[in-house]
């Protein structure tokens, strides 16, 4: 047997209970125990004849936000001033949030700034500088949610002006984190490693972690065909170590597999999943349908689509205002016809917005602003170009679009396709709604025929939107691809009701900006399987 490869692989799993957020850092600039976020200045505070560092008096009319120090900037000879916070490694399964204060008064519009730039790497490039109000003149917050996802964080703080009546100031910078409700334990830094003396004994040490100090039960599956489907199941009584039932978070755990005693052959090489489980996984929704993954060909290339769960039916108009309080459809008051004039935003929006309901981690963070869209600045969704400041998390249990290639799979039926034109049939009006049946407008979701997968409407009622940036198919085999990394517009696929047949084929594409929205055009959902 092969040395084998390896998949990291989470499940997501929930429980119920209130939650709390606790200070990670904190730098108030009191020299106190509580000020555990170290940092560097440059320049060093009073090398200078400007005053760059800690003060308790009052400067500019300003004094400490909380307590006695705050940081104080005071003619800077336009010398470019910092403060740089040490780099902070955040531990999976909490969101985490950083916070501060400034003070500014009588900065010039040009020339003159105070700025600052959250980065969520261990590098030291420093970019994306946001600039405070120049003129403030009083304490003002600034609040940041660190996307979903990121193991570090950094920041630093910038200032460069000259003139004696001048000023600009920071207090209490703090990072928060707070345990995510049904987050997910979490199995990290695996290893695995056949020995070399023969006996076939594989040697598997890995990480858990459970934000809500659960015991976890540990499996684990093996692929054979690159992650398509993992049933290769190694036999309990092959194992021992830390495998099994009730085990307690913790580093450098050890499983011990006795290959060679398994009585299936094992020969080749193999990817391999870990999962812990801590009992209370919220269960996927009735109308979610599982699509095992597999390789099929886009017309261009084959691609390879790992297992995943999707809606059988377009989101329909009352799953859309149970979670946004509106209803936006043309065709309305038809709380079980499919949601339409929504934009690729307003998907986006929605479903973050129900995996927070729902106790799951938002797939969806915009810019440095985090997965909550009520911290997402205002305008954030009325400008097409702002959508590639929407970036995905693609191991969060919640719920997200399709890509492209996700949808087109399970429109074609999977792994039980059996070729048809339309999702389900090559007799279009047995499985879609379009320009020469719908009588000019939607219909109730789910009252054609389905396809192989069991998915309705996949073909017409309305198109649907999906993840992808548009761009052309690129050549070669892929797996998992997640679209363009640039382009102006969003893939919608489907048809809709007052399309052509063309339209309605599972090989069709379409793309439109953004923030278009129409009566022919809603979404459906995916989440990914655990």
């Amino acid at each position: 047997m092969r040395r084998m490869d390896l998949l990291l692989t989470l499940i997501i799993l929930a429980i119920t209970f209130p939650v709390c957020a606790e200070t990670l850092a904190l730098q108030s600039f009191e020299s106190s125990a509580a000020d555990t976020w170290s940092y560097t200045a440059n320049p060093t505070p009073d090398a200078r004849r400007i005053w760059w560092g800690p003060t308790s008096e009052s400067m500019g009319g300003a004094t400490a936000y909380n307590g006695t120090m705050y940081w104080a900037g005071w003619d800077l000879d336009n010398v470019e001033s910092t403060v740089t916070l040490s780099t902070l490694t955040l531990q999976a399964g909490y969101t985490y949030n950083v916070s501060f204060y400034y003070f500014t008064k009588n900065l010039a519009t040009t020339n003159d700034y105070c700025r600052y730039s959250v980065k969520y790497d261990n590098g030291t490039n420093w970019d994306n500088w946001v600039t405070v109000n120049n003129n403030s003149n009083a304490w003002t917050a600034i609040s940041v949610d660190v996307p979903g996802g990121s193991n570090y964080l950094r920041l630093r703080l910038s200032s460069k002006f000259d003139g004696t009546t001048k000023y600009a100031h920071w207090d209490y910078i703090k990072v928060e984190k707070t345990p995510i409700p049904n987050s997910a334990p979490v199995v990290s830094n695996v290893t695995a490693s056949q020995r070399s003396d023969g006996s076939k004994i594989v040697d598997i040490y890995y990480d858990l972690f459970d934000a809500n100090d659960e015991l976890c039960d540990i499996t684990f599956k093996l692929s054979a065909n690159d992650g398509a489907s993992y049933d290769v199941i190694p036999s309990p009584a092959n194992l021992s170590g830390d495998f099994g039932d009730d085990l307690p978070s913790g580093t450098n755990k050890h499983i011990v597999w006795n290959a060679g005693a398994e009585s299936y052959t094992l020969d080749g090489s193999y990817l391999y999943r870990v999962y812990a489980d801590d009992g209370s996984s919220p269960p996927m929704p009735e109308n979610f349908v599982f699509v095992q993954g597999g390789t099929f060909n886009n017309g261009t290339s084959n691609v390879t689509i790992s297992s995943f769960y999707i809606d059988k039916y377009e989101l329909t108009q009352a799953e859309y205002q149970a979670v946004m309080g509106s209803n936006p459809s043309y065709f309305g008051s038809n709380p079980n016809r499919p949601v339409e004039v929504v934009s690729w935003f307003n998907a986006i929006e929605y479903s973050n917005r129900r995996s927070i309901q729902e106790g799951l981690t938002p797939c969806y963070s915009y810019s440095t602003f985090g997965t909550n869209p009520d911290n997402w600045p205002s305008g954030w969704n009325t400008n097409y170009n702002n959508h590639t400041n929407v970036s995905c998390n693609w191991t969060a249990n919640g719920y997200r679009l399709p890509t492209e290639m996700e949808w087109m799979f399970a429109a074609k039926g999977g792994n039980q396709s059996q070729g048809y034109t339309y999702s389900g049939s090559n007799t279009i009006g047995n499985v879609a709604w379009y320009s020469s049946n719908s009588s000019n407008r939607t219909w109730d979701v789910g009252l054609k025929d389905p396809n192989e997968l069991g998915t309705f409407d996949m073909s017409g009622n309305v198109w649907e939107w999906v993840w992808d940036i548009y761009g052309s198919y690129p050549g070669g085999a892929q797996t998992d691809p997640h679209g363009a990394t640039s382009g102006s517009d969003r893939v919608r696929r489907g048809g809709g009701w007052n399309g052509s047949a063309g339209n309605c084929s599972v090989s069709f594409r379409a793309y439109i900006n953004a923030t278009f929205s129409g009566s022919n055009l809603g979404f459906r959902l995916c989440r990914v399987s655990p």
